[in-house]
């Protein structure tokens, strides 16, 4: 998916390793681009949300510690942010364990911070509506 979104940017994404390999997989990225838009849902990057989302990238989807801020440089800008509707699409096609497990992933990084905000919360709502949960 970062190479369609950098397609939508008009630009081609300059990565290597796992973030090379997940450059060709659309809906694997889509997934990790809902996943750090949940650390961003209250205004707030709380260590503990980001923690939580490096964890799940990294279990999940094999992105190493040392790729983590080339990942979140890409994923944290405007236009990255502004791609949810696309995202949404291609995570319709995920079977109904594979959109639960994104939902559980969510709601892992919403409840890292101690005191989960109701941004949080209308963030864990809508999406779980988009996916069909």
């Amino acid at each position: 998916m970062f190479a369609s979104i950098a397609g939508l940017f008009g630009a081609t994404p300059r990565v290597s390793g796992p973030l090379a390999e997940l450059s060709e997989d659309p809906v694997a990225l889509a997934e990790i681009l809902v996943l750090f838009r949940m650390v961003l849902a209250d205004g707030v990057v709380q260590p503990a949300q980001l923690r939580a989302f490096e964890r799940i990238c990294s279990d999940h989807f094999g992105i190493a510690p040392a790729d983590m801020p080339e990942l979140h440089a890409m994923l944290d800008t405007p236009k990255a942010r502004a791609c949810d509707a696309e995202a949404f699409t291609l995570l319709r096609q995920l079977d109904t364990e594979a959109r639960t497990i994104l939902l559980d992933g969510m709601m892992r990084i919403a409840d890292a911070s101690k005191v989960r905000d109701a941004r949080d919360d209308r963030l864990l709502r809508r999406t779980a509506a988009l996916l069909g949960l």
